[in-house]
Order: structure tokens, then sequence, then C-alpha cells
């Protein structure tokens, strides 16, 4: 996977959008999004021609950033409140509802 060469106007949004995070934050961020695409595309490689792919990538890191440095939590965490203030997850890394967004696209091969 060749991040910086495939995904340079995203690694560019994420800093815009993130600026406190790393370069390496950033790469480690698409890289989980695209592991997780494609095990559950089950496909073996992708396509940065595939408007789709790129948008759920886009999204997936989007939530994956949000998680750590806007709502300041790590991967796991379901429920927390503090001072009034409080929030649910489900749990994983990405929601699972931008997972279940692939299994409307088909079926594995």
């Amino acid at each position: 996977m060749k991040i910086r060469t495939d995904f340079p106007d995203l690694m560019n949004r994420l800093e815009e959008k993130y600026p406190t995070t790393t370069e390496q934050d950033r790469e480690e961020a698409i890289t989980y999004a695209v592991t997780q695409y494609l095990k559950l595309t089950h496909e073996d490689t992708y396509d940065i021609q595939n408007l789709v792919f790129m948008d759920w990538i886009r999204r997936a890191c989007f939530e994956l950033l949000d998680r750590k440095y806007v709502l300041g939590v790590a991967g796991g965490v379901k429920q927390y409140s503090e001072n009034g203030y409080q929030f649910t997850l489900d749990g994983t890394e990405i929601s699972n509802a931008l997972a279940f967004e692939i299994a409307k696209v088909g079926f594995p091969k």
C-alpha cells in the first residue's frame, strides 16, 4: 500500500481538518480504513479511481480521527459521561452504520 502516492488529497484534507495529527497518524488512519474496507468487501486490492471506495475511506478516516482527536477516546469505548456531557459509541473503531454500507453493495465473493 502506497499511502502517500495513492491518497495525497486525503492526506492533505486530514491534515487540514485535524491539524494536531502527525503524518504518521494520518497514514495509520488511511491504512486502517483501507484494511477494513478490504476485509468487509473480501477484496484483495483497492481501486483509487472508484469514487465509492474513496468516499468510504474518507468517511472512515474522519470517524477514526474524530474519535481520537475530537472526542478524545480510543477504540472500544462504548459510553462516556463526565460533568453532564455524555456520548455513546458502538464500541468499534468505525461505526456499524459505515461498515454496513459495504454489506449493501453485494455478497462476498
